[in-house]
This record gives structure tokens, sequence and C-alpha cells, in this order.
């Protein structure tokens, strides 16, 4: 299983969600509180919160991230790779969604 870096989730994340909504902007690497908001999405009615944890990532940040994001945003998901689903929701709130990605034939999957 190759192990995705951030910059391998992105791009697909965004396509993913511009399907999934349609209508949608995305600001990247954004200072919330003491933390950077790795994509902030915008729909018409919701402003999201994007954490990206790939195979590569730890969770060391995440407390403090987990409470800047939870003042600023309506809703929040991590987005991690598959080396993070046996344990992120050890992590994470349980309000809090979960998308996990992975490659399949060569292209990158959520789900």
């Amino acid at each position: 299983m190759k192990k995705l870096l951030d910059k391998d989730m992105r791009e697909p994340l965004f396509a993913y969600f511009d399907l999934k909504y349609g209508k949608v902007r995305f600001f990247e690497e954004k200072t919330i509180g003491r933390s950077r908001a790795d994509v902030m999405m915008v729909t018409d009615d919701a402003i999201t919160g994007l954490e990206i944890k790939s195979d590569a990532d730890s969770y060391t940040r995440l407390k403090r991230q987990i409470r800047d994001y939870d003042k600023f945003f309506d809703y929040n998901y991590v987005v991690i790779g598959k080396s993070h689903l046996k344990h992120i929701e050890e992590h994470i709130p349980k309000y809090w969604g979960v998308i996990s990605c992975f490659e399949e034939d060569g292209e990158i999957c959520f789900e």
C-alpha cells in the first residue's frame, strides 16, 4: 500500500467535494486562532474545516487544532490516510467527520 502524502490528497479532495456539493470555494493554509487550517471549504450555507492527516503525519498538534477549528468552523472533518484508520477516533470528538483517503487502481479515492 502506497503511503499518501498531503500533496497527493489535496487536489483529489477538492474534486471530491466539488462533485458532492457543486458550488464550493476552497482556501488553503489559513490561520485560525493558534492553528493553521489545512483547508477551509465555503458552501452556500456553511464554513467547513478540513484537517488533513496524511500517512506521514502525527497527532502532535491535533488537540489544539480541534479547539481552534471548533471555534471557527460550522463543521469539521479530518481527512486521513489509511494508516490512521484504526486510531483516529481516539483523537477527535464524536461530532467531527472522518474521510479516509486511499489509492485504488492508480486513483485517489475517498470514503
